[in-house]
């Protein structure tokens, strides 16, 4: 496999008291003023970031999920993607529960953590907020709804949706019987859903499957919204009456980390479903944001080709968020952000690097 074409790296200067937000970063997407907005998956807030010269990233502005969405957020939203589109900023949380680690005190506590399986409702959230710079006064915040437009604890009605999917269907069995709304059985280290991508084109929406992986192919669901009051988003159904598409690529075993435009083409970062060391790979999906009805995709050149490894074996360093970036020319390049940076990637108290590759 082709090594990463690295054209070099640019500083992310976060504020002083901000830094460990540096610590996981899992998306990154440029608005129209220009701005690099980036997200961490451990927090409940969305940072941006102004260019101060060429290659270097300030003027930090933090914005916390709650003010964004106009309600209360207290607990982690584990936004792992960005996008931004007609003067919208969307996000989406990985819609996943979340097995406990073993911590290493004694055995009986670690047994007892890896049955435990967390349920965090705001990790179910694909929403969209406008961005003052670029959207019209009367735009307002709105997100995916709960099933019959319940707000209180639950999975959203995708989940519902994917919940009857002869492919997906299965991963998505509720825990209790009891409650067949509820929390997911399956979590997303275990090759349940994982949501880690997102390309949001004009009326339509891709999500990028870290898990399942079907077979060793990776999965990516697209589907289109509409606003159906009280700041809330739902499904619309396609004239053939499906309220979702699936497209199903082979990418050697990897599941989706990130989603990323580049012309009608789509950008792949794919990586292992589970926390192993294994290799971080970008593919492009050939008109991808032209596809049409279900489609499945094996490796084919000017179809679905791999274009290089960012990495292979490390601990550190993994690869999260991609933007395309201008380097020498217009779109050239894409702009990768990292969770768990290594120390050579650390600057200072206050800053860390992210890496540009030639397209």
């Amino acid at each position: 496999m082709l090594l990463a074409p690295l054209l070099g790296r640019v500083l992310l200067r976060f504020d002083a008291g901000k830094e460990e937000l540096h610590e996981d970063l899992s998306a990154a997407v440029f608005s129209a003023d220009g701005g690099l907005w980036v997200a961490s998956d451990e927090h409940h807030s969305l940072e941006r970031f102004s260019p101060v010269n060429p290659r270097v990233f300030g003027e930090h502005r933090h914005f916390v999920m709650a003010d964004l969405l106009g309600e209360e957020v207290r607990e982690e939203v584990d936004i792992e993607a960005l996008d931004f589109q007609d003067g919208h900023l969307w996000f989406v949380g990985s819609h996943s529960a979340k097995r406990k680690k073993p911590k290493g005190k004694t055995m009986v506590k670690d047994l007892e953590r890896l049955a435990t399986v967390e349920h965090q409702p705001w990790r179910f959230l694909l929403a969209r907020v406008p961005l003052p710079e670029s959207a019209s006064g009367s735009a307002r915040p709105a997100k995916l709804m709960r099933t019959e437009g319940r707000e209180g604890p639950g999975v959203n009605v995708l989940v519902e949706l994917l919940r009857q999917d002869p492919h997906l269907g299965p991963f998505l069995a509720p825990a209790s019987p009891d409650d067949p709304d509820g929390a997911l059985a399956i979590p997303s280290k275990d090759n349940g859903l994982d949501i880690e991508g997102l390309a949001v084109h004009g009326d339509r929406i891709f999500l990028g499957l870290r898990g399942p992986v079907l077979r060793g192919y990776a999965v990516i669901l697209e589907l289109e919204v509409e606003e159906v009051g009280n700041g809330l988003l739902a499904p619309r159904r396609t004239k053939k009456g499906s309220p979702y598409h699936k497209h199903f690529l082979d990418l050697d075993g990897l599941g989706i980390r990130e989603l990323c435009r580049h012309g009608e083409d789509l950008l792949i970062l794919a990586g292992p479903t589970m926390p192993v060391d294994g290799p971080i790979r970008l593919f492009r999906l050939h008109k991808g944001l032209l596809l049409s009805g279900d489609t499945l995709h094996p490796q084919e050149k000017g179809v679905l080709e791999p274009l290089f490894d960012l990495k292979n074996g490390s601990r550190d360093d993994n690869a999260e968020g991609v933007a395309v970036f201008s380097w020498f020319a217009p779109n050239d390049s894409v702009l990768v952000v990292y969770d768990t940076p290594s120390p050579q990637r650390r600057y200072e108290p206050d800053g860390v690097l992210a890496d540009v590759f030639r397209l």
